[in-house]
């Protein structure tokens, strides 16, 4: 991502919100502490969801691959002023890395269209 698209994107319009949660062996707020390093662009926000919270909301909002009920490794994509009111948004569009169907992010090139096609460059 940092290279595809915030490095390809230069708009002070895109921001970018990266929530880290434990599902690997070796992921823990340690670990998530240090995750700026992959993506120092001033753009990007990192989170640490400790209790998967949101990453069980959004594989509710979205129907992942091979009935997957936790969203990690996915890239939400929305449309500039969408709000977050009661519940999170549904994104405009999205691709993940969890099995291969039409949203399977291959080489970051969907997602740098995605992001494109909704933020002025």
């Amino acid at each position: 991502m940092q290279q595809k698209v915030l490095e390809s994107i230069d708009s002070k319009d895109l921001v970018v919100h990266v929530v880290w949660l434990p599902v690997l062996k070796d992921d823990s707020f340690e670990a998530a502490k240090k995750a700026p390093f992959l993506i120092p662009d001033a753009r990007a926000h990192h989170y640490w969801d400790a209790d998967q919270d949101l990453g069980r909301i959004y594989g509710r909002i979205v129907e992942l691959p091979r009935g997957r009920e936790l969203a990690w490794d996915v890239y939400f994509v929305f449309e500039p002023g969408t709000s977050w009111e009661d519940r999170p948004p549904a994104p405009t569009s999205w691709a993940h890395q969890l099995g291969t169907d039409e949203r399977h992010l291959e080489d970051g090139d969907n997602l740098q269209e995605m992001v494109k096609a909704l933020v002025p460059n």
